[in-house]
């Protein structure tokens, strides 16, 4: 009897490890564009350059430009879509899959202004009252680059 419950409890152990494993294994994609994101926002707070350029797909207007015309510019265009606030509450509450799942409508507009594949791409999505937060990442192979980043900083609790 005292062997048969070892067994089970052993058995037991080996099965929670397993699931734990998967799910690590499962998660990896949205911790990976997490810290893409997280990424871009210390790049933003902190003005470095170099962090935003690798950290975002330029839309096709700005690519030819200089590289400090192009950091002005993602600078002014999401200084007021995100912050650490909003992506605690976005990691919290927020969906994550496919492109082409989260935003059925948008998806192959969105990733066609970005020069992408919508199949290529992942996104997180969130709704708070009228607020609708979007954030669309293309995956490169191991790494996540920034295709569209939208009202993310408006989930952020309101501060006193």
């Amino acid at each position: 009897m005292k062997t048969r419950f070892i067994s089970f409890g052993v058995a037991l152990a080996i099965a929670v490890a397993l699931l734990m494993w998967f799910r690590w294994q499962h998660d990896a994609p949205r911790r990976n564009c997490f810290n893409t994101l997280q990424i871009l926002a210390a790049a933003l707070i902190s003005g470095n350059a170099d962090a935003l350029l690798q950290s975002v797909v330029l839309p096709a207007s700005v690519s030819g430009r200089t590289p400090a015309e192009q950091t002005e510019f993602l600078a002014k265009a999401l200084r007021d879509e995100i912050s650490a606030e909003g992506l605690a509450v976005l990691r919290r509450e927020g969906q994550f899959g496919s492109l082409t799942n989260l935003f059925p409508d948008e998806a192959k507009a969105w990733a066609q202004q970005a020069g992408v594949k919508p199949e290529d791409c992942v996104a997180f999505r969130m709704e708070r009252g009228s607020i609708r937060a979007e954030v669309v990442l293309v995956c490169e192979g191991e790494t996540y680059r920034v295709v569209r980043c939208n009202n993310v900083k408006q989930l952020a609790p309101a501060k006193l």
